[in-house]
């Protein structure tokens, strides 16, 4: 039987697709708001419910599969501006669909935000058909997980076999580490969000005064690194403990951030370089942290939407901090990501001390099993002796 986690995931993804195509024929800004709200929602709804349920899945070997799922977002991150490329046009398009004889100006639709519905004879704006393409796509997406939901559904704890309770902490304990990840999260998340908007603009008006384009390629570089790197996460899960990939990430950004702090101010190799740094670190930072701290608590919708929201808010601060100072000081990028990097190494040292002597979860549940079975043993001779 289909559970009920299964059915709201259908549910949000059914509720994206409508939304997707709902969002480029809004004709009024309070329309388009409501449909991007609704969108926002029902992403966070998705975001939270693929990451606990990729983790209640497959436990102690959700690693793999984890980094699997973030690396298709990185995927996706790349794939979508290609899709939508082919159907953008410039502002021409635009005033256009606005010129159509029964509004005044543009200048006065602009300003005023002026509703067009009553407008006759408009043309269709190409970037209709991108929010349309991509629409389709999200479309086949639910029916493909409708399949998946009927074909094999998951028993309503969402667990594997075999690990649907997990060695109880107390409430302090999992506070305590629910929110020394919020904070890892937060910061790599809004670091990864911050570094990809704003280093074109730092590239532009820092120090080196490279041209757009440059910079641009710089964050198509980034992203590029950061996609591999989520993608040979995948495999290095397998052969590598979280906590040691987590230790790799840190110090990879660390010399990332170093590059950007004594040489990206002069030579223009270094920001290349430390772009590639900090997209091959970043990249398996969030799903290495929360396979990392799952084997020592059980990450619950409540806690996975903790995570979402530390995440959201990282991605929010982060990029404003930077784009407030970086007209006048470009130097705030690089003080930010420093920052962020030292953050990251002290957080995760702190929470190395606090979980290096306490078994995870799954060790103290094989050695509660073996107990078990050498107690059912030593009952079962001490009987047969007696008889």
């Amino acid at each position: 039987m289909i559970s009920r986690k299964q059915i709201i995931l259908f549910f949000g993804n059914v509720v994206t697709t409508i939304t997707m195509f709902g969002v480029p024929w809004s004709r009024q800004i309070r329309t388009l708001t409501i449909w991007m709200v609704v969108n926002g929602l029902t992403l966070g709804v998705l975001d939270t419910g693929g990451n606990v349920c990729c983790l209640n899945l497959w436990g102690k070997d959700s690693g793999p599969f984890y980094q699997a799922l973030h690396f298709t977002f990185g995927i996706g991150g790349l794939v979508s501006p290609l899709i939508a490329a082919p159907f953008l046009g410039d502002y021409s398009d635009f005033e256009q669909f606005y010129d159509n004889g029964t509004l005044e100006t543009n200048e006065t639709c602009y300003q005023n935000h002026t509703d067009f519905s009553n407008a006759t004879s408009v043309a269709i704006p190409r970037v209709t058909w991108a929010y349309m393409s991509i629409g389709v796509i999200s479309f086949f997406v639910t029916i493909l997980f409708l399949a998946m939901c009927i074909i094999a559904p998951v028993d309503e704890s969402g667990r594997k076999g075999g690990e649907s309770e997990s060695g109880k902490k107390s409430w302090a304990f999992t506070a305590l580490i629910v929110f020394l990840t919020c904070i890892l999260i937060l910061t790599s998340m809004g670091t990864e969000v911050g570094y990809a908007q704003m280093l074109t603009t730092y590239a532009v008006k820092g120090p080196l005064h490279l041209s757009t384009s440059t910079g641009s390629y710089m964050t198509s570089t980034y992203w590029a690194a950061f996609t591999a790197s989520r993608l040979a996460a995948i495999f290095l899960t397998i052969k590598f403990s979280n906590f040691s990939l987590i230790v790799f990430d840190v110090v990879l950004t660390f010399i990332g951030g170093l590059v950007l702090l004594f040489l990206a101010a002069s030579y223009d190799w270094a920001l290349w370089v430390a772009s590639i740094l900090l997209g091959v670190g970043i990249a398996s930072f969030f799903p290495a942290s929360v396979s990392w701290i799952e084997q020592y608590i059980n990450v619950t919708n409540k806690i996975a939407s903790m995570f979402a929201v530390g995440a959201s808010f990282g991605e929010m601060i982060i990029p404003y901090t930077i784009s407030y100072f970086i007209d006048e000081k470009p130097e705030v990028f690089i003080y930010v990501v420093i920052v962020s990097c030292v953050v990251a190494i002290v957080v995760t040292f702190i929470m190395y001390l606090i979980l290096r002597k306490i078994p995870d979860k799954y060790t103290s549940r094989r050695t509660s099993s073996v107990n078990a079975a050498r107690s059912g043993s030593v009952n079962a001779a001490y009987n047969n002796t007696e008889i």
